[in-house]
């Protein structure tokens, strides 16, 4: 209870959303790339085996203009420590690495011009029943308990401020269910979002496709979620406030290594037309234990993002 206490003081600052600003240091308008690090499959123990230099090498040589980054996802698993998580539920210390791999890839693609978005699940790692009861939480298809909000929040936190100007912005993952929160709850989680880093991209994803990737799903919201398994052929900002992003997996799905689905074109017009609109366009693509793309797909976008004389 101290850290809802302590959490009920922070208060929302106003989000200049209108005419879809730029967040400060946020990304270049146009490519960027999302991976899915750390699924079931691997271990904490392999976070030591991640080359930040090549992961981020292969970035700039594709000309991404920015990066999201998973630091969990639904199994329990963090890819850095968390103080506000290791205090509410030290028996799920072991769940995390020692090595603070979002510093380090952060720091890499500072010196590069890469912006950093984190992403993380909107509701406690359904996968992991023990780590949902120590915060409160229920199944994402119900609407979040108060305590979660204020428990979660103060998880955000420590990794909002822990990075601060390293990160442009969070992208959450299942907002399904935001019924009962209220403006204090809010408040909570939006501030801790943008502790340490003042004016960053928000986005919250409510599903895929038409109905729901331009969707507004959190009054600080200011980028659309973008999810969007088949992009429509052209690309044009819906009206919004929110700034337009598409997100879509280079492969056949999400972290899948598998071939490209999309031909260069396609892909050149996409990005031209997201830049166009002030917009993002990203990629999801696939990377093993090591942090290393598929050499094919790193050879398609060099071909896509090279500057036309």
């Amino acid at each position: 209870m101290r850290f809802l206490a302590a959490l009920l003081s922070f208060q929302l600052a106003a989000l200049p959303l209108a005419g879809r600003a730029q967040p400060a240091g946020g990304p270049v308008p146009g490519f960027g790339v999302m991976v899915h690090y750390l699924p079931d499959k691997q271990s904490i123990s392999e976070i030591g085996r991640f080359d930040v230099e090549a992961f981020a090498s292969a970035l700039a040589d594709m000309r991404a203009s920015h990066l999201i980054l998973t630091l969990g996802q639904n199994n329990g698993q963090y890819i850095a420590p968390n103080a506000a998580l290791e205090a509410l539920c030290p028996a799920s210390a072991g769940n995390r690495s020692p090595r603070d791999l979002p510093m380090e890839i952060g720091q890499a693609l500072r010196s590069r011009g890469i912006a950093l978005i984190l992403y993380l699940p909107f509701r406690a790692p359904q996968g992991d029943r023990a780590l949902m009861e120590c915060l409160g939480d229920v199944s994402e298809q119900e609407p979040p308990p108060a305590r979660f909000i204020a428990a979660w929040s103060s998880v955000i936190r420590d990794w909002s401020e822990r990075y601060g100007s390293l990160v442009s912005g969070w992208w959450f993952d299942g907002t399904y269910n935001t019924k009962g929160i209220t403006p204090a709850g809010w408040e909570l989680l939006c501030s801790a979002a943008r502790a340490g880093g003042g004016n960053r991209w928000l986005a919250f994803n409510a599903g895929e496709g038409a109905e729901h990737f331009s969707a507004k799903s959190a009054p600080c919201q200011n980028l659309m979620a973008g999810e969007y398994m088949q992009p429509p052929a052209r690309l044009s900002a819906p009206p919004s406030e929110l700034a337009l992003h598409v997100l879509t997996p280079l492969s056949a799905s999400w972290g899948r290594e598998a071939p490209a689905r999309f031909s260069a074109t396609q892909l050149r017009n996409w990005i031209s037309e997201a830049a166009a609109a002030r917009g993002l366009f990203t990629l999801d693509m696939p990377i093993d234990a090591t942090g290393r793309f598929l050499p094919a797909h790193v050879a398609l976008m060099r071909s896509v993002t090279a500057r036309t004389p």
